[in-house]
């Protein structure tokens, strides 16, 4: 795996982050409309399409029957992540929703450490306890708030998207030294489409044209928020670019006022000071960000 000590995968990442907030606001839509597991097909079969476009212009060829296998497993784990987090914005804030998932920098650099081997300081351990007192108080700003009622579902949720995108972050620069970018965008968009489709089928309802039209705009944003990201995990550590995973936060905010109409509360400004604050603190305190 290559580590580049270049600027360019920190700034391809914040672009893939980027394109995967624009997605995370139009998936709202979605999940507040439909059954979650129609929401997961709708979000990944328009996602398969722009990949396979992507794939067939640039030229790809025909994926290996071991590449196939090797990102099965990442696709179920994707859809983990999608099914979590499309749950999480359909009851809670988004940019509550969006705070809680910032506990993924923290396990990155702790599955990082497992699987991948890279060096994390010990200073991070002290980070994750800082990172959970952030969660601690998002909970309790819930619990006390007047504008919604606690919603433990929603909140696990949240909590659930965050170690299952830290692990497909992971797992997707482990695969980088086998398959190109455009096989494990394509082969986890597909994959991760055939596998929910059943139970998609299952719960489908009418869907209008406007949101096909915002599914559509899921499709492109989703791929080019995957292409960006594995290009940029293919050249840095997992520590490294987590970071980046907090220009989402300014884009939740944004979306949720101007679209959504949500005011973030003081309890979840301070539960996402803390959870970055503490993110920060583990990302530039390990010995592998040094070395890359």
């Amino acid at each position: 795996m290559r580590n580049e000590t270049t600027l360019r995968p920190i700034l391809m990442a914040g672009l893939g982050v980027t394109c995967l907030s624009f997605l995370d606001a139009a998936m709202k839509v979605i999940s507040e409309t439909y059954p979650l597991m129609q929401a997961v097909t709708m979000r990944y079969g328009a996602g398969a399409v722009f990949a396979v476009l992507v794939y067939v212009i640039v030229g790809g060829g025909r994926p290996s029957l071991a590449a196939v296998r090797r990102n099965a497993t990442r696709a179920i784990i994707v859809l983990g992540t999608a099914a979590c987090f499309f749950t999480a914005i359909a009851r809670l804030p988004l940019v509550e929703a969006i705070t809680l998932t910032f506990l993924a920098p923290l396990l990155m650099a702790l599955l990082g450490r497992v699987i991948l081997k890279e060096s994390v300081a010990m200073r991070a351990l002290i980070a994750i306890l800082v990172g959970f007192a952030g969660v601690i108080v998002i909970a309790r700003g819930q619990e006390a708030g007047q504008g919604h009622s606690f919603d433990l579902i929603g909140l696990l949720a949240a909590l659930g998207c965050a170690f299952f995108y830290a692990l497909s972050m992971v797992l997707m620069r482990q695969q980088t030294s086998r398959d190109s970018t455009l096989t494990i965008v394509l082969l986890t968009n597909c994959l991760a489409f055939l596998f929910v489709l059943p139970t998609g089928v299952w719960t489908w309802q009418p869907v209008p044209l406007t949101h096909w039209l915002i599914t559509a705009a899921v499709g492109f944003f989703g791929t080019c928020g995957h292409l960006c990201l594995a290009w940029a995990y293919a050249r840095s550590h997992a520590a490294r670019l987590s970071v980046m995973e907090y220009v989402a936060f300014i884009w939740a905010m944004i979306f949720g006022y101007f679209i959504f109409a949500e005011i973030p509360t003081s309890w979840t400004l301070a539960g996402a000071t803390l959870i970055m604050a503490a993110c920060l603190f583990a990302t530039f305190s390990q010995p592998g960000s040094k070395a890359a």
